[in-house]
């Protein structure tokens, strides 16, 4: 069987119709073998998650690879015997720690509560105005010194590709279909600027200038603002949380509290 008689009615032009499908494969990632909720409820300052042995935040993770993170993500998270639910405090497969939380909302945590913050392709997920409170909120409870990762899909490294014909059309198309989810994409320059905007729940494409717009306008010092390379930052152990199947179209930023 091919790829694409393995995805019945699968349209690549169709992104609207395929949102479920996409939708469907990113709740099955959602998976762990062992959930234990923690007794005592989320840690609120810093002395909270100190006893915990926790350092900083980890967005969009469902297992974060920082042995002293706490990873969050809006969708549950599941095991065999139970799910997720907001405001509880989890430990996943016995040594990570994971709650589930809406970054629409405020954070439930006190101000200057941890050290670092990360987040891997989150912030184009949605609205300029929710990805501005989401930093504000960020900002407030890093601790003075603290550091702030952001990484993206850089629309400069899409419309560069697309006026030149470098090859990374071509590549990422191929990277996105070692992933699995669907048919091969068509390999039109065209279509492929555009499902970076279209799929995947994408809300706004960033370069760097409109990540230090946002930042700035939630409150981070603009000379405090950095862009960064694959696995190079102010603390190593955060920015080793990059992963490599991303680096062909990521760009990189960090903002000092």
């Amino acid at each position: 069987m091919n790829r694409q008689d393995a995805f019945p009615g699968w349209d690549w032009d169709d992104p609207d119709g395929l949102a479920d499908q996409l939708d469907r494969f990113s709740a099955d990632v959602a998976t762990c073998q062992k959930l234990e909720a923690a007794a005592g409820g989320l840690p609120h300052d810093h002395g909270d998650f100190t006893d915990l042995g926790i350092t900083g935040l980890e967005f969009a993770a469902f297992r974060t690879a920082h042995p002293e993170g706490l990873g969050t993500d809006l969708t549950a998270l599941r095991s065999p015997e139970t799910s997720t639910e907001p405001g509880t405090l989890y430990r996943v497969n016995g040594d990570r720690w994971f709650t589930q939380l809406d970054i629409s909302e405020p954070l439930p945590f006190a101000d200057a509560s941890v050290d670092w913050v990360y987040a891997e392709h989150l912030i184009e997920h949605v609205t300029m105005p929710v990805a501005v409170g989401w930093l504000r909120e960020a900002r407030r409870v890093l601790r003075p010194g603290g550091v702030l990762r952001l990484t993206t899909p850089d629309l400069a490294r899409y419309l560069v590709g697309y006026a030149t014909g470098d090859g990374f059309l071509a590549k990422h198309r191929r990277r996105l279909t070692t992933m699995g989810f669907g048919p091969p994409m068509p390999n039109r320059p065209a279509f492929l600027v555009n499902q970076i905007f279209r799929y995947y729940g994408h809300q706004w494409i960033y370069d760097l200038d409109e990540l230090r717009h946002v930042l700035t306008l939630a409150g981070f010092e603009d000379g405090r603002i950095r862009h960064c390379a694959y696995r190079e930052g102010a603390r190593a152990d955060v920015a080793d949380l990059d992963t490599a199947f991303r680096t062909d179209e990521t760009i990189y930023v960090e903002a000092d509290r």
